[in-house]
């Protein structure tokens, strides 16, 4: 008889067995120095179930009690006649996605990611799935318990990406506001991920803030309701009528340095709505990530909860602090001439300027600088003629492929960005959180539901 445990067959005689094994090992340990996130692991050892909601001491029960019917009845009610027993897993948390682009948040929460090895410290090392079979030195990590029931974004092309990928649900293309306006019925849901536009807030752009001259479409007159700088106001709305237990919103480190402190305005928002409110500000290159990238985390949690007392920087995302170079996430791919990845084949031909954005070379033995959604074609240099990289000097000057600004934002290695030779994909995997970070940020909210509800 074969046992499944994450995704390995273990070969075992019986079922008595097990059942002895996992009794002994329970009746060994004082189960009141477990935390209560290793007790709801012993409860899906056993096979319990509903107990999510249940406290310390009520789970304590529940052990005991499944323990002493698996010694008292271990002969009669584990006669299991399929080869193949599956260890139950928990219901999956419920994901609303707002502003999901090409879902690079999404993608954290609910996929598997493949990343280069030297991104992952040891911290996180049991995330770990396995090692890539077709990318050297990429490894695959577990997908978190998480299940997207929403998404939205105006972008009909960011959707067809998501779909190309088989990772839309639910997908809809309306604007937020427009969606709010209508009475849109969302999805019940666990927790609210999203970025909410970050141009008028850039120290790329023209920084108008909260009174941004673009519309919540892009396409009507813009007001003070309406306009693309107070969608976050949309987010805020989506909270008040999902309730989520955990909230998420990223933008930009501008967010933090405007004259009128927009940052505070967001929090009071979201803290009327009863939520406890925190952001952090993430600098992506200190967590694997090959790109010097600074993005502000917010994020809130319900009140409504078993546990009110918080910890200081309760919200703080503390694993997989490590650094990874660019050169490991591109140095396996072919000269667009050579490949036959359409992504890898597309790359902008903008003239070489004397001064502006997107005139450096990536230096393969440091971080990318950050990967932008507009820049004109202006995309940084894979390498100049003559340039930093002494080992590719034989090798044309030319600027990022659309795979290579993939990479260096950790999407997989496999994604589509396109089907036919464009650089729209440049736009789409600027304006994107990237999947790492987000898995990063998925593990600490995985946390902070299990102790807290």
């Amino acid at each position: 008889m074969s046992f499944l445990l994450d995704n390995k067959k273990i070969e075992l005689n019986n079922m008595t067995d097990i059942s002895s094994n996992i009794t002994c090992s329970i009746e060994e340990m004082d189960l009141t120095k477990l935390s209560k996130t290793e007790l709801l692991e012993k409860c899906e050892e056993l096979g319990i179930k509903k107990c999510k909601s249940k406290n310390k001491g009520e789970l304590i029960d529940l052990i005991n009690s499944k323990n002493l019917s698996v010694k008292n009845d271990t002969d009669e009610k584990l006669d299991f006649t399929t080869e193949n027993i599956i260890v139950p897993i928990s219901e999956k948390y419920k994901v609303v996605s707002l502003f999901t682009g090409i879902c690079g948040m999404d993608i954290g929460f609910s996929e598997n990611i493949i990343v280069h090895k030297n991104s992952i410290a040891n911290d996180f090392k049991e995330n770990i799935l396995s090692d890539s079979e077709k990318y050297k030195d990429f490894v695959v990590l577990k997908n978190k318990n998480y299940e997207i029931v929403f998404q939205n974004d105006i972008l009909s092309g960011a959707k067809r990406i998501c779909e190309l990928n088989k990772i839309a649900y639910n997908y809809n293309t309306n604007s937020i506001y427009t969606l709010i306006e209508n009475n849109f019925q969302f999805p019940n849901a666990d927790v609210v991920i999203g970025g909410f536009p970050c141009n008028d807030f850039s120290h790329a752009g023209k920084r108008e803030g909260f009174n941004s001259s673009k519309s919540h479409n892009l396409k009507d007159e813009a007001n003070d309701t309406n306009n693309r700088g107070s969608l976050y106001k949309s987010f805020v709305k989506v909270v008040d009528k999902v309730k989520p237990k955990i909230f998420i919103a990223e933008n930009v480190y501008g967010l933090l340095t405007m004259k009128n402190e927009p940052i505070k305005q967001i929090i009071a928002d979201f803290e009327k709505l009863g939520y406890d409110v925190n952001y952090q500000l993430v600098k992506a290159n200190e967590y694997g990530i090959p790109q010097k990238r600074w993005r502000v985390i917010i994020m809130g949690i319900n009140k409504h909860r078993k546990i009110n007392l918080l910890e200081e920087n309760w919200n703080f995302i503390t694993k997989n602090k490590i650094t990874c170079y660019v050169g490991n996430y591109l140095k396996h791919l072919s000269e667009p001439d050579e490949s036959d990845d359409i992504s890898q084949q597309v790359y902008s031909k903008a003239k070489k300027l004397d001064k502006g954005q997107g005139q450096t070379e990536i230096n393969l033995n440091d971080f990318a600088p950050t990967m932008r959604a507009e820049h004109h074609g202006n995309i940084e240099f894979r390498r100049h003629i003559n340039g930093i990289n002494s080992d590719e000097i034989h090798l044309p000057e030319r600027r990022l492929t659309v795979r290579e600004a993939g990479l260096i934002q950790t999407f997989p290695p496999n994604f589509i960005f396109n089907t036919k030779k464009n650089m729209t994909g440049y736009k789409y995997i600027g304006n994107a959180v990237p999947p790492l970070l987000s898995y990063i940020i998925s593990d600490k909210v995985n946390e902070l539901l299990n102790y807290y509800y």
